[in-house]
């Protein structure tokens, strides 16, 4: 079965999040697709929600943040985002190709992805689609396979868990990837400073 790139459409995947003091959290991630246009939604049962909106013809992201009643978009920095994946870069795969299970409504395998640094997680992907840009997810750039299931522990020992509930190749209107009117745009070092 041939990939296809996922262009234009929809995934939107259970979260949970484990601390590393033990603190569960539970949500949704969604991700939209268009022609190069990625948004990423996370909404948590704990209130907390970040929007984060890529335009990679541009070179531009954004990070949708609501402080003290104000809304603001903050400016990130692609090779900030560019340099997180350098790690990632030339993973292997390991597929086990008689573990197929259905999610989302696709057949999918079971894997071990290990990086060069010896790190490794497990994922459950179709072959069927695969990423149409490097930045959709940060942990499998270049992927030749669209993860539907993965688990990792990150450095902080913050344990994060996806499985896709819906998978829709459609089409998804522009507006989506516009910044909200009411955003004031500012830098991420002007972010920092009024967190401080």
């Amino acid at each position: 079965m041939a990939q296809k790139p996922f262009v234009e459409g929809m995934i939107s995947y259970k979260i949970q999040i484990e601390s590393a003091e033990g603190k569960v959290f539970y949500g949704t991630y969604t991700f939209t697709f268009k022609n190069g246009h990625i948004r990423k939604d996370l909404k948590l049962n704990s209130g907390y929600e970040d929007v984060v909106i890529i335009n990679t013809a541009l070179g531009t992201a954004y990070s949708l943040q609501a402080s003290n009643g104000k809304k603001y978009a903050i400016q990130l920095s692609m090779d900030e985002l560019s340099n997180k994946q350098k790690k990632y870069i030339g993973f292997n795969l390991k597929e086990d190709k008689t573990t197929g299970k259905i999610i989302a409504g696709y057949t999918v395998f079971k894997g071990q992805v290990t990086y060069k640094d010896g790190n490794a997680c497990e994922i459950y992907y179709t072959p069927e689609w695969c990423p149409d840009k490097t930045l959709t997810f940060e942990r499998f750039p270049d992927a030749r396979f669209m993860p539907l299931s993965f688990t990792y522990t990150d450095e902080k020992g913050v344990t994060m868990r996806m499985e896709a509930e819906k998978v829709s190749a459609m089409p998804v209107e522009n507006s989506v990837f516009r910044l909200p009117a009411d955003c004031k745009i500012i830098s991420y070092n002007e972010y920092k400073q009024m967190r401080k």
